[in-house]
């Protein structure tokens, strides 16, 4: 199913909960029982929770991880076991993601790991996707009390443009404390469904909640912003500026979103996943728009070269929403489209500029897009 903005979603299988329309692929990689009848290693589509139960065994992290995020109004699920009746090891889950990078339709990923190593190591392989022209990004969190110090250095591990890492245990309506890959799974769900990418869903409630995690000792939300001696902590801040994307109480008692942003924090290349988002989806939308003119059926010729770079061009300028226009070496302002020949003139490679203005910070974009032979 292919999962462009706007996407037509088959609505035809009806499960037990309510369904919103899904505009990513949320691909999941996990721990199955024995008697779940599923192969190691081969990804799965799973759009109900008893075949979940079938495929990977009732009892498994990734039965229950999978049939967490259906539950969420997700329609479907790309899923695939790394280990059976054991803890998978990194080999194992990296072998079954590797199945999953491979995938296009694939764009969020989680794992039912809580090992700080093997959150890294997921955000490593979203970036080994993007190497194949493959727009993946993924969520991650860690289980157990969330603490601010842990959860920095957990950002300074990952230190990814295609890993956020949230943090703080989220309530759900049965008083249920959701952490780790569930955690992950709460922004993973609501981004997945989200049909407006340039909505950064900043302080957006997330349904379906009571809140996020709070303190034995006071009752209050573990990050907050807090007076500390007469010195304000704003708790939020220090995450974000460290790379974290924390939860926060909302002010209608869900838990709600900060800012999602990726957990490189060496500058801001990528800050907001939003701006992530847009530069993937105006790849993607381009990508669509030359298979659909079939650009692999004609001649390799100055022509039809000419002609891809016009074809790209009018889908830049249908979306200068999300990407504008840039000032070019020849002292006028466009997005440079041109499409140059490989070498060997089997292929050519599309080339286009553009900027993302996300608050103050101005994100300039140089994209490429090889037509292979």
């Amino acid at each position: 199913m292919a999962n462009d903005y706007p996407q037509i979603v088959d609505k035809s299988t009806l499960t037990g909960v309510f369904q919103a329309d899904q505009f990513m692929g949320i691909g999941v990689e996990g721990q199955k029982d024995a008697g779940g009848t599923a192969t190691v290693g081969l990804p799965i589509i799973v759009k109900t929770a008893d075949e979940a139960n079938t495929f990977f065994g009732p009892a498994s992290s990734l039965a229950s991880l999978v049939k967490f995020i259906l539950g969420r109004g997700i329609n479907y699920v790309y899923a695939v076991a790394s280990a059976s009746a054991a803890l998978p090891l990194l080999a194992a889950r990296q072998t079954a993601w590797a199945a999953l990078e491979e995938n296009e339709n694939v764009r969020i990923r989680l794992s039912d790991s809580l090992v700080q190593a093997d959150l890294v190591a997921l955000a490593d392989s979203c970036e080994f996707a993007e190497n194949i022209q493959n727009k993946q990004f993924c969520f991650v969190q860690l289980g157990g009390v969330s603490v601010k110090a842990t959860a920095l250095t957990a950002a300074t591990a990952v230190s990814s443009k295609r890993g956020v890492l949230t943090s703080g245990g989220v309530y759900d309506l049965n008083g249920n404390l959701l952490s780790g890959p569930y955690g992950a799974a709460y922004a993973a769900c609501e981004v997945a469904k989200n049909p407006d990418i340039a909505d950064s869903l900043n302080e957006m409630s997330i349904p379906a909640t009571a809140g996020i995690e709070k303190e034995v000792a006071t009752g209050l939300p573990i990050y907050r912003l807090r007076s500390g001696g007469g010195v304000p902590i704003n708790d939020h801040q220090d995450l974000l500026t460290g790379g974290v994307s924390p939860y926060q109480q909302g002010r209608d008692g869900l838990a709600a979103f900060t800012h999602l942003r990726l957990t490189y924090a060496v500058d801001t290349t990528f800050d907001a996943l939003t701006t992530l988002l847009i530069k993937d989806e105006v790849f993607i939308g381009i990508r669509k728009r030359l298979r659909e003119e079939k650009f692999l059926r004609v001649g390799n010729t100055v022509d039809n070269r000419s002609r891809a770079a016009k074809v790209v061009q009018m889908f830049l300028q249908e979306h200068d929403d999300w990407v504008q226009p840039v000032a070019l070496a020849d002292g006028t302002t466009g997005y440079g489209v041109t499409a140059v020949p490989g070498v060997d003139e089997k292929s050519f490679t599309i080339n286009y500029f553009g900027k993302v203005v996300r608050g103050t910070n101005v994100i300039n974009i140089n994209g490429t897009l090889t037509i292979a032979a």
